[in-house]
């Protein structure tokens, strides 16, 4: 399989590269990116043949848009695929001597607030576009909508009222003049897809480390009902953050933070399986999500040139069948859940 490969995204004409960078972690989610680092790890993507490319607002507070954006404002437009989101809108601090980050290692200077309004999201993506320097994305996706940042139920159920009353409006607007393809939902957590398809007709869901190699819960449950629905998937995190990267090591990151127990002994688990078959554990966490029908694509994150390389080739590794055979006899793969060759 081949990074430029398309897939079409539910409905709609929009088609997108099965392989695509996601830029989070050149927004210094772990540590700061320096400019000179940033693009070649960009211009490393482009000469690996990776077409597609995932930004937010949030990502380094604007950083990551405006490093997307420099990365490929010069390219012919037709031949690349670009999506960010909208739900965040950043604003210059009241108080710029004291601002301190929210979040992020090395961040533009700028408050972030959550709004789901419809001038919220039209506001957000005209200052994206502003950001990116592109005057059109294909793609825009409701961010972090779900209780990791809205704790109270109270509070997740106004911001989704927010969508009710005007947010819903203003994307189907942007899809409907054809400012953009597709509109569609980042899901962190299971349980929120359903909810989103209960408010409005969306067209596809990014799904951030919820469906791997090693959670899978999600395909049955939610997965195949978005695809009943007419959506497609576009999976993120298809390392659990590193772990499925790198393997079992003393600094392996799942879910941004230090690996519990549970997962450290599934991961072996894989781990033992892999090599068994010669198989690079990464190689098969980035192709697995790719046998479900419902997904369009995978986007993967990276900070240097040597892991989009990587990354890239472990998509085209031939796995075999026994290697997946093998994982559901040990209980590790439900025999419901798609895997490649079968």
């Amino acid at each position: 399989m081949r990074p430029n490969e398309l897939r079409s995204v539910g409905k709609t004409d929009l088609k997108l590269p099965v392989l695509g960078l996601g830029t989070c972690p050149l927004g210094g989610v772990y540590a700061a990116i320096d400019e000179a680092s940033a693009r070649e790890t960009f211009e490393a993507s482009w000469d690996a043949g990776l077409r597609y490319y995932d930004t937010a607002p949030w990502y380094g507070l604007g950083q990551a848009e405006h490093r997307t954006g420099r990365s490929l404002y010069d390219r012919p437009r037709q031949d690349y695929m670009i999506t960010t989101k909208v739900g965040r809108v950043l604003r210059a601090p009241k108080d710029r001597a004291s601002y301190k980050p929210p979040a992020w290692e090395a961040p533009l200077q700028f408050d972030v607030k959550h709004e789901f309004t419809y001038d919220a999201i039209m506001r957000s993506y005209e200052d994206s576009l502003q950001r990116l320097g592109i005057n059109q994305v294909d793609a825009l996706f409701i961010h972090d909508l779900d209780h990791g940042y809205f704790a109270e139920e109270s509070d997740l159920n106004a911001k989704f009222n927010e969508l009710d009353n005007g947010g819903y409006k203003a994307l189907e607007e942007l899809k409907k003049t054809g400012e953009v393809k597709a509109v569609g939902a980042g899901i962190n957590e299971r349980g929120m897809i359903s909810r989103f398809l209960e408010g409005a007709d969306l067209d596809v869901f990014l799904v951030a480390s919820r469906y791997t190699l090693l959670e899978h819960d999600i395909y049955r449950d939610e997965i195949v009902s978005a695809g009943d629905h007419g959506a497609s998937v576009v999976v993120g995190g298809a390392f659990n953050s590193g772990i499925l990267a790198t393997g079992v090591t003393d600094d392996a990151k799942y879910e941004y933070g230090k690996a519990p127990k549970n997962i450290i002994e599934r991961v072996k688990q894989i781990t033992r399986v892999a090599n068994a078959h010669n198989v690079p554990l990464a190689a098969a966490a980035l192709q697995f999500p790719l046998a479900a029908p419902e997904v369009a694509s995978v986007v993967f994150g990276a900070v240097s040139p040597k892991e989009v390389e990587q990354n890239v080739n472990y998509l085209d590794i031939k796995i075999p069948s026994a290697f997946w055979s093998d994982l559901r006899n040990e209980n590790l793969l439900p025999d419901d859940i798609p895997s490649p060759l079968g």
